[in-house]
């Protein structure tokens, strides 16, 4: 029987997103490779369709409750 698994709260370091990327592969069509890159360097995760799906409505969802980037005043 697996032991149960204990976590602590961690606090993680966070950095900008500079740039992503989605990547297919030819040779397996039922993921993508999520490359997202920070100030460290790149990260890559592989997703499903229902991933991205819920990704995409969640990432929408959220920037909706964000106020809309607004133009500086002219002088």
């Amino acid at each position: 029987m697996a032991e149960p698994v204990i976590t602590e709260e961690q606090e993680l370091p966070a950095y900008p997103i500079r740039a992503y990327q989605l990547i297919p592969d030819p040779n397996q069509p039922n993921v993508v490779a999520l490359a997202i890159e920070t100030s460290q360097g790149h990260s890559l995760f592989l997703a499903t369709r229902p991933i991205l799906e819920d990704l995409g409505r969640d990432l929408l969802d959220r920037a909706a409750k964000m106020p809309a980037k607004t133009k500086p005043e002219a002088k």
